[in-house]
């Protein structure tokens, strides 16, 4: 087996394997590592995804950022913004031994954890991805042979129903909220892809996003990367116009990548626009859109237990339950902790 790092020479060939594989979803792209890597105000992240290789084929990609958990710290963790990197995505020709290939990340990932002082990495089954990552014991007992597990589930829209049993599934409040905004006059949501976005409609975006969250929560380079995702055709930005204000006041940005969605981003400059009801008729044409687009899963983001009985831990709560109000089905969502040993940092 052959390793190869990411390059700007081999991007596109990485790009071609993960939209080919079963096991890749868009945050195996090279798209997602670029946003992930310029998301932070400092520059201390460092890409060190690599490919693995038989006789000049992939055999597998592994999306991998090196950053750092405490500023004082070059680097000591393998993540992405702080968040999980998914696990490795693996080629569907099955001619190949795939316990020889991640035999050869496993030891890959070791290797670079000695060289860079890696403390720990954080790894997820990405719940988009259609390959059975559960009943293929063999690799995932390799690759998570170190770790700390940890069970949670996250919310799926299953956009297979026609919508008008999308509907009829919400909860009451959500469905009646939907129904009633439909009917309001003086607002509208316009859905923009790659076929009719600017980079206007996302510095609106941007604009609300600053002014919901109070601050600017990520760097100019990540709202370019975000623009470039919808102009590219993996992102679709909802955004709700008020005639009360002659602009649009509200927005949400969803990820699209072969026929699943992910929720990423919303923000408004007023929660009380439409009696509160933004996110509802937001939501709803965004459905309707993946539904015309043909995409099957939309994730609206994961249920959070044993969460500290704080006013960050009530929040995280009530936007969980926000969602599941759209009656989403919930399915497990694995990650899982590796640690690394110190002492194989010394020297």
């Amino acid at each position: 087996m052959e390793i190869e790092f990411l390059s700007d020479a081999n991007r596109q060939e990485w790009d071609d394997f993960a939209a080919n594989s079963s096991s890749a979803w868009f945050r195996h792209t090279t798209a997602w590592q670029k946003y992930s890597s310029c998301c932070r105000f400092d520059s201390n992240t460092r890409n060190l995804s690599f490919m693995v290789k038989q006789s000049n084929r992939i055999q597998a990609i592994v999306p991998l950022l090196a950053e750092y958990s405490y500023p004082e710290m070059d680097f000591d963790c393998f993540a992405m913004y702080g968040d999980y990197i998914p696990l490795p995505a693996y080629s569907d020709d099955e001619t190949v031994s795939r316990t020889l290939v991640t035999g050869a990340i496993v030891k890959t990932l070791d290797e670079l954890a000695a060289r860079y002082g890696i403390r720990y990495g954080k790894f997820v089954i990405d719940p988009l991805i259609s390959y059975p990552y559960f009943t293929d014991f063999a690799q995932y007992n390799l690759l998570t042979a170190k770790a700390a597990l940890h069970f949670t589930t996250t919310n799926i829209v299953d956009l297979r129903y026609d919508l008008d049993v999308v509907l009829r599934r919400m909860r009451k409040g959500h469905k009646a909220a939907v129904k009633q905004v439909l009917n309001e006059k003086g607002c509208r949501v316009d859905v923009f892809d790659s076929n009719n976005v600017t980079k206007e409609h996302l510095l609106r975006f941007k604009y609300i996003h600053r002014q919901d969250a109070g601050r600017q929560t990520r760097t100019d380079a990540s709202w370019d990367c975000m623009y470039e995702w919808i102009r590219d055709g993996n992102a679709c930005l909802a955004m709700l116009w008020l005639d009360s204000i002659q602009d649009y006041g509200a927005a949400a940005l969803v990820m699209m990548y072969k026929k699943s969605a992910y929720y990423a981003s919303y923000g408004t400059l007023d929660s009380t626009y439409l009696n509160g009801h933004c996110g509802h008729i937001i939501q709803w044409s965004i459905i309707s859109y993946l539904k015309s687009a043909g995409i099957e899963k939309y994730e609206m983001g994961e249920n959070y237990f044993d969460l500290p009985d704080t006013e960050a831990g009530h929040k995280l709560n009530e936007i969980a339950k926000y969602k599941r109000g759209f009656r989403s089905v919930e399915i497990p969502k694995i990650t899982y902790r590796t640690e690394y040993s110190l002492s194989s940092h010394a020297g």
